[in-house]
């Protein structure tokens, strides 16, 4: 490819390819220009300069190996996460006193009877502070004992399966009356 004026086109800067049978144009140089060195022997040799240190730049590593004579301790390894090392002792101690032990299956069933003896729809995360107990572990008995309510009135709550209610539902079923 080349770069030029043809003769019959309007005198614009031309691409054209040309092989030996004919002439191709490949496209228009919309705009040009010149770029010029000045001619002074100053600027063209701090240019020079300045192209050398640009290259020579590039070529380097972007890190370096630094060998120093003294060692560094600023990392120990450790066990201890970050949270683990602003906490005090006091507040590590209050933790594993408030740590929740799995009672048995009687004292559990009977948390949970008198909770619901107070609310008949209770959140998962309310009877977990009610009863004390692990969240896994309180899951197995309101499976066993409970209904999990999915719609709107009273939706992402539990209530008791009719076998272990202690109250009476509203549609009692017909009465009978002579």
């Amino acid at each position: 490819m080349k770069l030029g004026t043809l003769a019959g086109v309007n005198r614009n800067l031309a691409v054209y390819s040309d092989t030996s049978d004919s002439i191709h144009i490949e496209g228009v140089v919309r705009t040009k220009f010149d770029v010029m060195q000045r001619s002074d022997p100053h600027s063209a040799l701090s240019y020079m300069k300045l192209k050398r240190f640009e290259a020579e730049r590039k070529m380097e590593p972007g890190r370096k190996i630094v060998i120093t004579n003294k060692s560094h301790n600023n990392f120990k390894p450790s066990n201890v996460t970050r949270q683990q090392m602003y906490t005090t002792k006091a507040e590590r101690e209050e933790k594993l006193q408030n740590k929740r032990t799995r009672l048995d299956a009687d004292a559990v069933e009977s948390m949970i009877l008198r909770a619901f003896k107070k609310h008949q729809y209770i959140s998962q995360k309310h009877l977990v502070s009610i009863t004390g107990q692990p969240e896994a572990y309180l899951k197995e008995f309101l499976h066993k004992m409970c209904v999990y309510n999915q719609k709107t009135p009273h939706k992402n709550t539990w209530e008791l399966k009719p076998e272990y209610r202690y109250y009476e539902t509203d549609n009692p079923g017909p009465s009978e009356e002579s």
